[in-house]
């Protein structure tokens, strides 16, 4: 098995970006919606903003979004691309490293 594929920190980022099911929201909020500030987002969900920023810092180190100051708010956006790639090239691996089991 090529652990390289699985163990990489972009993979592990990219998983930890994605276990938790208010980012898991907020991911498909910006996919639908499109750009939107924190403001914007928090109002969406009934936690504090100060965790919808941290799950936007989370969501960023992963590289699952991207941000883009415009003059005093800050705009979050998907990145689509990397979330896609990044969950098909895991899943890839998985296919090409794991023998199937047998049906019970």
């Amino acid at each position: 098995m090529n652990q390289s594929l699985i163990h990489t920190d972009e993979t592990m980022r990219l998983l930890d970006g994605i276990c938790d099911p208010s980012r898991i929201e907020i991911i498909f909020l910006l996919g639908k919606d499109g750009p939107m500030n924190v403001s914007d987002i928090a109002a969406q969900f009934h936690i504090s903003r100060p965790a919808i920023s941290h799950h936007l810092k989370v969501l960023k180190d992963a590289g699952i979004v991207r941000s883009e100051k415009t003059g005093q708010e800050v705009y979050y956006r998907l990145d689509r691309k990397i979330l896609v790639d990044g969950l098909r090239s895991f899943a890839d691996a998985v296919e090409h490293c794991c023998k199937d089991s047998p049906s019970k």
